[in-house]
């Protein structure tokens, strides 16, 4: 029984069907086929409808090629969703890890550098590192990191290098190209062209500076996330969500 849900059903019905119809006038000769003996035609005699042309033959063996490949391809295909699901379902440990140099904190990697260098200096060592400096785009974020350096006593009270930069009309995100506030009005103390995160003692908070680049300081970096990962990681979700409806 042919399975009509395969893709190739389709196309292997219509050409038997059409087979079915021919009436050819060709004479006939025995070949052996897949283990079967079927009769060839030869030009200028008439047979039944039972007897196999060259032609058709040619068709069968090309059917048969065509088959096996959409076989393959299926396996394939099962062999890529298996491991689409174990990306989102049966790997969850190393999402929860981070590299050497790195400390997690909340959803993210970061590493607080123990030296201090200038902005330009403190940039490129973050991209060796993997990441870049730090940029918060978020009041989560930002409350998240200034709660750990607060609470770390080799941290606190520390200033450190962000991914802010100032080209001369507003503050953006050195990476991202991201406004660094999306209320225009916000301002930022400082005439410096790169963003301190900038520690007061008298109020025990951290606050964002505008400081000269060649100033040293320490850094904070941010872990890239791999987009490879994320998008393989969506992918999966799409497809379990479609096959299993949660």
């Amino acid at each position: 029984m042919i399975d009509h849900s395969q893709p190739w059903s389709t196309l292997l019905v219509n050409w038997t069907i059409l087979q079915d119809e021919k009436n050819n006038s060709r004479t006939s000769r025995v070949m052996k086929f897949n283990e079967k003996v079927v009769n060839i035609m030869r030009p200028g005699s008439m047979t039944n409808k039972r007897e196999v042309s060259e032609t058709d033959l040619y068709l069968l063996g090309a059917i048969e090629k065509l088959l096996y490949r959409v076989d393959t391809l299926e396996r394939r295909v099962r062999r890529a969703e298996e491991l689409l699901y174990y990306v989102i379902s049966g790997n969850n440990t190393n999402k929860n890890q981070c590299p050497m140099e790195y400390t997690r904190i909340k959803k993210h990697c970061y590493h607080f550098s123990s030296r201090e260098f200038d902005w330009k200096s403190s940039a490129s060592l973050c991209r060796g590192l993997g990441g870049n400096l730090i940029e918060l785009k978020s009041a989560e974020e930002k409350y998240a990191v200034e709660e750990y350096l607060l609470r770390d006593k080799l941290l606190r009270g520390r200033d450190f290098w962000t991914g802010g930069l100032n080209p001369g009309l507003l503050w953006i995100w050195a990476s991202s190209a991201e406004q660094v506030y999306e209320d225009a009005t916000e301002t930022i103390a400082g005439n410096g062209r790169c963003l301190r995160f900038q520690y007061k003692m008298e109020k025990k908070s951290y606050f964002y500076y505008g400081e000269e680049c060649i100033k040293k300081l320490r850094y904070i970096c941010k872990l890239v996330q791999n987009e490879s990962i994320n998008t393989i990681e969506g992918t999966a979700r799409a497809i379990f969500k479609s096959e299993y409806g949660n």
